[in-house]
């Protein structure tokens, strides 16, 4: 059986990136829910296209052929 979960966060870009690691939810509509929460308050309502959900699945390495 494989697991999912959903990373959320934010990153404001600029000359110095600034990225907030928002949580991880067991689905995509509890990331979503949290966007909903956080999207009027201050550092978010101003750039609400900055949010970012990602998927992964659990216990398996996402960079498996390295990078560079």
């Amino acid at each position: 059986m494989t697991t999912v979960v959903y990373h959320l966060e934010h990153t404001v870009k600029g000359l110095d990136d600034s990225t907030k690691m928002l949580g991880i939810y067991s689905t995509r509509e509890e990331a979503e829910k949290a966007i909903n929460f956080l999207s009027d308050k201050p550092g978010f309502r101003d750039s609400l296209d900055d949010f970012l959900i990602d998927e992964y699945e659990v216990d398996k390495i996402c960079w498996s052929s390295g990078f560079g």
